[in-house]
């Protein structure tokens, strides 16, 4: 951001949801976005799909997706998004087996510095129920993307 405390004046904001509600051209969303400091570029780092891979041996499906959650803590909510990572071997009969689990990386969005970055969330804090939805999120993003 060119400016953590710019005020976005009304006419732009109004503007912005306007063309952000009816699907304007990207181009001008993107200039509108570009003009008032806020990059539309994908946050960093990118996935380490290497390291997951290695507990396979031969070809791995990879992928990565967005998942939206909210923290509701005494009595404030905030959103949160998170990018699911995952690797898991390619079996044409069993896409993904969740038996064992695709090896997988949870990050959550972080905007601390004033740059958002995505940072690795310790999957062991996660409950049991939470990790499940997790895997079943992972195999059908997984079959979606190999009937694309």
């Amino acid at each position: 951001m060119k400016d953590a405390n710019m005020k976005l004046p009304t006419y732009l904001a109004h503007e912005l949801l306007r063309r952000l509600e009816c699907d304007a051209p990207a181009k001008e969303t993107h200039d509108l976005l570009s003009a008032i400091g806020i990059n539309t570029d994908e946050p960093g780092p990118a996935p380490d799909f290497e390291a997951m891979e290695e507990r396979y041996d031969g070809a791995c499906q990879t992928g990565s997706f967005i998942l939206d959650g909210t923290l509701d803590f005494l009595g404030y909510r905030a959103p949160l998004h998170f990018r699911i990572s995952y690797a898991g071997p390619i079996d044409d009969d069993e896409p993904l087996d969740m038996l064992r689990g695709p090896a997988m990386q949870v990050d959550l969005l972080n905007w601390s510095d004033g740059e958002p970055t995505w940072v690795q969330v310790d999957t062991s804090i996660l409950s049991e129920s939470m990790v499940e939805d997790i895997w079943s999120a992972i195999s059908l993003h997984a079959s979606q993307a190999q009937n694309l």
